[in-house]
């Protein structure tokens, strides 16, 4: 889409002058349609997002689609932030024989020799009074300003008669209201079931390195900002933000692909029980240095126990393990009964072959020792590993917060399910030298595992009779 556009001859890249990353957002802008260009600070996002649309203009709309008055718009979350990003810098970067800057109107218009094309500078105050516009390219400054609502608003004015892919570009640093939705999108890229355009979205990574213009000085200014900034705006790290409670987490230390796992290292499960709010078991692998990685997982929502222990089940094939652990509270006898007359949760489970110890249920002895496996630094790797295939621990963990009321501990209606399992198997491989004496329930399904009960008796209940008879 490169080339000359003018009667003087002037050449795109001659006129905006952009950098070798810079070019690639452009080529990836035209690929996919909704791109997110940035991560770092100092990449050069803004000034890609007023030239971009110049270019899509009048390269794309005018010369090749033969289409005129075409109209682009750039966001910003306020005016303020709109004139200080962009609007201030168009009288040094435009040149007068390109087009027009119309105050009033907020607009720069393109000369019609170019195509008359509209390069529209608006704020996300209200997106509502966008509701019967139309751009055939959309573009956010710092989307992470906004909330998810404002993109899947401003998203419906992404139309334009002749243009069959219309385009949303954005540039953004980590953090703000919009971290999460954001990063779900473009990082995790976690879409909900109606998603229709999933292989549309890319992120392209940018740095301060990538900007020449940049004064060596500037990495100076992004070293002496405090931890959480300097992640966020040097590194580009998504998975810091402000009130993080798992703020170690790094996924360039803390996720790795998936190795066979030595037959020497000691295997392990641990479960949190949810029908209507997830279930969770994971699985552990223990090494020689005591680091412990999380090799598999399953994290599904609307199943019956019996279902649950056949998906455990199959993902357990050929394994041995040390113990599995569970949610304390599937132990305890709430009128529930299955229909070969268990009392409790844990107690269908073992009737599947699934043998589930109690686990320790001290949640801020169990997040600190989490803070503790978590931790690394340039000289220590963490002590807790995640293979890549654990997309919902990956998920959800680096996105709890701390509890407003109680900041030692995180916030419960957060999706904290993946991170329940981990605290529950950190208690208990700490715990292993001094175990508790064991109660009747677990003596119960020892023998449940050890002896495999006459379901004839499970049937009748004499197989409890005969526990009783057996404890007396």
């Amino acid at each position: 889409m490169g080339g000359r556009w003018f009667k003087k001859k002037v050449y795109f890249e001659d006129l905006a002058h952009f950098t070798q990353k810079q070019e690639e957002a452009t080529k990836l802008a035209y690929e996919y349609d909704y791109l997110l260009f940035g991560g770092r600070a100092g990449g050069g996002k803004s000034y890609f997002l007023r030239w971009f649309p110049i270019r899509f203009l009048h390269e794309y709309c005018f010369k090749k689609l033969g289409l005129v008055g075409v109209r682009a718009g750039l966001f910003c979350e306020d005016y303020p932030a709109l004139w200080d990003r962009q609007i201030s810098k168009l009288k040094y970067e435009f040149p007068r024989w390109l087009g027009t800057y119309r105050g009033q109107q907020h607009e720069f218009v393109l000369k019609n020799k170019f195509g008359g094309g509209v390069l529209a500078f608006r704020n996300l105050d209200d997106p509502s009074k966008y509701l019967s516009a139309e751009f055939a390219l959309v573009a956010i400054d710092e989307l992470t300003k906004n909330p998810r609502e404002t993109f899947d608003f401003i998203r419906l004015r992404k139309r334009w008669p002749g243009i069959k892919r219309t385009k949303f570009i954005a540039g953004t640093n980590p953090g703000e209201i919009g971290h999460n939705w954001v990063k779900k999108l473009w990082i995790d890229k976690n879409y909900d079931s109606n998603e229709r355009e999933t292989n549309q979205f890319y992120f392209l990574p940018s740095s301060y390195k990538d900007n020449p213009y940049l004064e060596e000085e500037y990495e100076l200014v992004l070293d002496s900002l405090p931890e959480k900034m300097r992640k966020a705006y040097k590194e580009g790290n998504w998975d810091i933000f402000e009130g993080q409670y798992f703020t170690e987490w790094d996924r360039e230390k803390h996720i790795v692909n998936p190795f066979s796992i030595p037959p020497s290292f000691k295997k392990f499960r641990a479960y949190d029980h949810g029908r209507e709010s997830p279930a969770c078991c994971k699985w552990y692998a223990l090494d020689h240095n005591g680091r412990l990685w999380v090799y598999k997982e399953l994290y599904r929502k609307g199943l019956n126990i019996d279902q649950i222990a056949q998906e455990i089940n199959n993902l357990s094939v050929d394994e041995n393990y040390e113990y599995s652990v569970a949610d304390p509270s599937i132990f305890a006898n709430i009128g529930f009964v299955d229909k070969y007359g268990g009392q409790t949760i844990a107690e269908s489970f073992a009737r599947h072959g699934i043998v589930f110890l109690p686990a320790s249920n001290r949640r801020i002895d169990g997040w600190s020792l989490m803070h503790q496996y978590l931790y690394q630094d340039q000289e220590k790797d963490p002590k807790l590993v995640y293979f890549n295939t654990c997309f919902d621990s990956i998920r959800t963990i680096p996105n709890l917060i701390h509890d407003k009321n109680k900041p030692e501990d995180l916030e419960t209606m957060g999706e904290d399910h993946a991170a329940d399992c981990d605290r529950y198997m950190l208690l208990s491989l700490h715990e292993r030298v001094a175990q508790p004496p064991k109660t009747e329930v677990e003596k119960k399904l020892e023998r449940l595992k050890e002896q495999g009960p006459d379901l004839n008796k499970l049937y009748t209940g004499q197989y409890y009779r005969d526990s009783f008879s057996h404890n007396n």
